[in-house]
């Protein structure tokens, strides 16, 4: 990126030397002291990018603001700051008004930078954007300036979600700054496809993209549809974020596993393996906002409830389900909701010092399997309530009578298994609440 040539005509000595300091550690620019004279050469020769100039002197002020704004086109224009003193607050709004871009109040206080770097910054983005609207618009069948600015918006949505920008009260990508942030209590949905690495090494790289493209370009709306929007895909995982309610998480859940139904069939057709994904939701506070230096920054999440997400997430690999919701969620359905749960338990994932009671969400099940699990729901929670208590014997011969009655039914498998395990090893009834996960995304 090349660097800003920026134009400091007039002002104080002190002024100039703190310019200088804020912009180094901020931007790729270099400030130069020049007369009015010596500007409008600079000016002249389109080698500026933009002119801070200092209100006091009349004459420098009317021979530079004519040389960055020539009536004959708008290509030669350079941006000027005007700057100055309180008592000079009308000279500077009449200057506003008659083409300068913004202004700064003298003396320049060295202790606030961003409020000199930022204003800067926005000023030479505007620029660029200009100049860059001026290009495409002298291209053959160039395009008007409402398509252009549609355009880039459009864009930039593609990169960082407008829903991100709207929690941070932003209006577009140029406004975000580095260290911005908000907190919000959201719903979260983690969903990763099983086994992938296995899959993905069969595969050519184009091969790779075009899977998961196919597949991302089938479950991403349904997240838009819902209210809320992916923050990230990390690989072949979704993370997605829902500022509404919790419901509008779980029913996206519930779609991307009916969804997966129907692009399994058409993989099957086309003669691939059929491919399965496990979903954990959650809900808790998060910080949304910016990290990274002023040349390169990212939008992200800071939260431990993602982590938890992903957690959960990850333990329906160990229980062989698709969908895992969290009591925070399960708690925030309204009466009368259409979802089918059973509780689990309360299991504490590697890394957390708390345990979290998760629930199996079995919409999508089959209907023998979902009529299995719905009669069997008094005995299973009696299951689970021995296995709490420590009680192996006795929850395992539980869990094994709901088992042979559908052998699809993992989670009782899962549950017998583990109380037969505890009883090889003596009874763990300390740990009777802790199943490990491995690291989560």
């Amino acid at each position: 990126m090349r660097a800003s040539r920026i134009l400091r005509v007039g002002g104080t000595e002190a002024d100039g030397k703190i310019l200088s300091t804020v912009l180094k550690g901020a931007l790729p620019c270099s400030v130069e002291s020049v007369s009015a004279e010596l500007a409008t050469g600079i000016i002249g020769s389109r080698s500026a990018d933009l002119v801070i100039l200092d209100v006091t002197d009349d004459a420098a002020v009317a021979t530079v603001m004519k040389a960055a704004s020539p009536s004959d086109t708008a290509r030669n224009r350079v941006p000027v700051i005007v700057s100055g003193p309180h008592r000079y607050d009308d000279r500077i709004a009449r200057l506003l008004q008659s083409g300068a871009e913004d202004y700064l109040t003298t003396p320049f206080d060295g202790t606030k930078p961003s409020l000199i770097s930022r204003r800067i910054e926005l000023c030479l983005y505007r620029r660029h954007l200009r100049d860059t609207t001026i290009r495409l618009q002298s291209l053959p069948g160039g395009m008007d300036q409402s398509s252009i600015v549609e355009r880039y918006a459009h864009a930039t949505d593609k990169f960082v979600p407008r829903e991100f920008l709207e929690l941070l009260r932003r209006n577009s990508l140029a406004d975000v700054a580095l260290g911005d942030n908000v907190q919000r209590e959201m719903s979260i949905l983690f969903s990763d496809i099983r086994q992938f690495t296995a899959l993905s090494e069969r595969l050519t790289p184009k091969q790779n993209f075009d899977f998961l493209n196919s597949y991302l370009r089938g479950v991403t709306p349904l997240v838009r549809n819902n209210g809320g929007f992916v923050d990230k895909y990390i690989g072949d995982a979704i993370l997605a974020l829902f500022a509404r309610s919790p419901e509008d998480a779980l029913r996206t859940a519930v779609a991307m596993q009916e969804f997966l139904v129907s692009y399994n069939e058409g993989r099957r057709r086309a003669g691939y393996v059929p491919i399965r994904i496990g979903i954990g939701v959650h809900a808790g506070d998060l910080i949304l906002g910016t990290i990274g230096e002023e040349e390169r920054m990212q939008t992200t999440v800071i939260s431990d409830a993602v982590n938890v997400a992903a957690r959960i997430e990850d333990l329906t690999k160990n229980f062989g389900v698709g969908i895992l919701v969290s009591h925070a969620v399960v708690t925030a359905l309204p009466n009368g909701h259409p979802y089918l749960l059973r509780h689990l338990g309360s299991v504490k994932a590697k890394g957390k010092s708390r345990s979290v009671d998760i629930y199996e969400c079995f919409n999508t099940d089959s209907p023998e399997l979902r009529q299995h699990k719905s009669n069997n729901a008094a005995l299973f929670i009696e299951g689970v309530m021995e296995y709490r208590k420590g009680l192996f014997l006795t929850a395992g011969r539980i869990f094994s009578r709901v088992a042979v009655q559908d052998p699809r039914d993992t989670v009782a498998a899962f549950y017998r298994d583990r109380c037969s395990l505890a009883i090889a090893h003596g009874g763990i009834r300390g740990d009777s609440e802790i199943i490990e996960t491995a690291d989560a995304h």
